[in-house]
């Protein structure tokens, strides 16, 4: 497997895992996104598993989309960074993301990504 890939087990699919995270998690906010995460005590793989999510205030389909797409390109890019822990993560685009570069975007994921790394510690 690619070590940048974005596996199928690396990803929050089910609407119940979305809401157990959104409604129980920690909060973090960033510039441009907010995280919500738990660790994952449902499996013990030991895999992080990250979900994306933009509200419809951001704007139509191919807005929310873009937006979406980004994100999961700049967690791709640097899940590294995070120590693999059985984490789980719900990224929420928030409005002040609309139109900013995808280098700004990754940049506050990172902060975001160290954030967490630093107080699951």
């Amino acid at each position: 497997m690619k070590p940048e890939g974005f596996p199928k087990e690396e990803r929050v699919r089910r609407s119940e895992d979305f809401t157990r995270i959104l409604q129980g998690g920690a909060r973090i906010r960033g510039r441009y996104l907010s995280a919500f995460w738990l660790p994952d005590a449902e499996d013990g793989r030991g895999v992080n598993r990250v979900g994306v999510a933009a509200g419809k205030r951001l704007g139509n389909a191919v807005v929310r989309s873009r937006l979406k797409r980004r994100l999961r390109e700049a967690y791709r890019r640097n899940k590294r960074k995070l120590p693999c822990r059985g984490i789980t993560i719900i990224f929420v685009a928030s409005p002040r993301m609309i139109g900013r570069s995808a280098l700004e975007v990754e940049t506050d994921l990172k902060q975001v990504l160290e954030t967490i790394s630093t107080s699951s510690a």
